[in-house]
């Protein structure tokens, strides 16, 4: 988490906008847990599917299967990276912000 509230500080400027979306479990303490983890930028609540009340819609949607788990999507609103690994979140993140808006 720290190191996505430096992203949102420091790339904010240059259009970057990080959401993170929560599961539906939890969510009685998400508040305190976002306060607590001085977390900057934005954080959903993710809606539970009618199949199973832990798994979000979202997280159904975009097959999540690890936390946590990044999907990149450009200024036109395209996914552009799934899934992307811890270690490649920043450079996957410097080459949407390089492109032309």
């Amino acid at each position: 988490m720290p190191h996505l509230n430096e992203l949102h500080q420091q790339l904010g400027p240059r259009g970057l906008v990080i959401v993170a979306v929560h599961t539906p479990w939890g969510a009685d303490n998400l508040a305190t847990y976002v306060r607590t983890k001085k977390i900057a930028y934005p954080v959903a609540l993710d809606t539970p599917t009618e199949q199973e009340a832990d798994r979000g819609r979202t997280l159904a949607a975009y097959h999540v299967d690890s936390f946590p788990d990044y999907y990149l999507v450009d200024r036109k609103g395209n996914l552009r990276y799934a899934d992307v690994l811890n270690g490649d979140v920043d450079r996957a993140i410097a080459q949407l912000l390089a492109e032309p808006a």
